[in-house]
Order: structure tokens, then sequence, then C-alpha cells
């Protein structure tokens, strides 16, 4: 509504028709042109996010069976949108077909950026991106990242468990708007990494208590069905 005269809210109607009777070049025409009124010199930072949706409507050629979050058996499409968190503006979106993956989706993207002329840029990721391909492929672009990794890689655990116990209860590393505690260590990505990279380890109480609830409850449940076999 900010965009149209006098903030008029279009129906569905309205705007499915509109989307009917644009094409991609159209698409890629306003996107050339929305990006081109952005100052190239300002440092942003970008958050950068995709998600899917189920497809129940026919024969589209995009909807392909993937990987979805939820899995109900549909073919999915993906989708994805560039957000400048510095000025609260987006700056692109992206569709996919289904049967690609969020960590192959990162490259396209970053080249695209580039593209469009943006030099002094952030990245802002979740861990859906994380691979050593889109890590070196950032380096070369030399452009500055934030990404959460998976808890479960050999190094995570290794860093955490290097670390346990040095600030989980110290006031010092206290980050008390959100009532966790945190430090950063300085280490390599890669045994063969040429940069130190800079890793974000946090502790929050709250979440480790819930989780050890939910752990109680699991083993009371298969306590009780092994149970009920007995004999």
């Amino acid at each position: 509504p900010l965009m149209t005269p006098q903030n008029k809210i279009y129906s569905d109607s309205t705007i499915s028709r509109f989307i009917r009777e644009i094409d991609d070049n159209d698409r890629i025409d306003f996107l050339n042109s929305w990006n081109a009124t952005h100052d190239k010199n300002e440092k942003i930072y970008v958050s950068y996010d995709s998600t899917n949706k189920n497809c129940k409507a026919g024969d589209i050629e995009m909807a392909e069976y993937g990987h979805p979050k939820n899995d109900v058996g549909a073919p999915i499409i993906n989708y994805s949108i560039a957000y400048d968190m510095t000025n609260e503006k987006p700056l692109l979106y992206e569709s996919y077909p289904g049967s690609i993956v969020d960590v192959s989706q990162l490259k396209y993207m970053l080249e695209k950026i580039r593209g469009y002329g943006y030099e002094k840029i952030g990245f802002i990721l979740d861990r859906g991106y994380f691979s050593r391909a889109n890590i070196q492929f950032m380096d070369s672009c030399d452009y500055d990242f934030v990404m959460m990794v998976k808890g479960r890689a050999s190094f995570v655990h290794s860093l955490i468990m290097e670390h346990m116990g040095e600030f989980e209860s110290k006031r010092a590393c206290s980050i008390k708007a959100y009532r966790t505690y945190g430090m950063t260590v300085k280490a390599k990505l890669y045994t063969d990494d040429d940069t130190d990279r800079y890793f974000h380890v946090y502790y929050k109480a709250k979440k480790q208590a819930s989780e050890r609830a939910r752990l109680e409850a699991d083993l009371d449940r298969m306590e009780a069905e092994m149970d009920k076999i007995k004999g």
C-alpha cells in the first residue's frame, strides 16, 4: 500500500491478474531498475533466506520433488529473497525448481549481487547455506559474512567441547538482551584454511533445561514401551 496512490490495498484477484500479465523479462527489467537506484558505495548488510511451498495446483513445470522442511509428499517450489537490512529494503527475489537445495542457490544470488554492482556488502545467512564451496566463493568475492553453522559438524562439536565451562556462567560473557552467554573464538574453519575466522559460541540455560526435559520425556516414553513387551 505504501507504493500506491492513496495507500490503496489491492485485492487478491487484482494482484493475480497483474502477475499473469508480466513475464520473466518484465521481472528482470524491474529488478535491474530497482537496484540501479541504490547507492553502490554504501556499506550494507544483506539478509538472504529461502523457503519452499507445497504445490497442489497440478502440472506446473517448476514444481518438483525435493527436500521440503515439512514433507507432505507433494512437489514443491523454492523461492528466496535478499533483504537490505541497513536500509530496510528488499533487493531481489528469485524462484527455483523444487529439487534445487538451499546450499546451491547461494552462488547464483551472489553472482546477481555482483552483477548489480554492489561492492561494500556483507551477508547474514542461516545454516542451510553452510558449505565449504559457498564460503570459498564468498572469500573470492571479498564479501564479509555471518553464517549460522551446523551444530553437528565435527569441527563445531570440537570447538564447543574445547571451550565448555569457560563462559557459561561468567557475567562478563552475559548478553543481557537475550539472556544468553557467549564468547568469540578465533580459529581456522578447515585445516588448510588461509584465513582465521571468528566463531561466536553461545549458551542459554533456558534452552538447555527445555532440551533436557524433552530428553527425559522421550526416555520415559521409551521405557514405558519396553515395559509393555517384557517377557
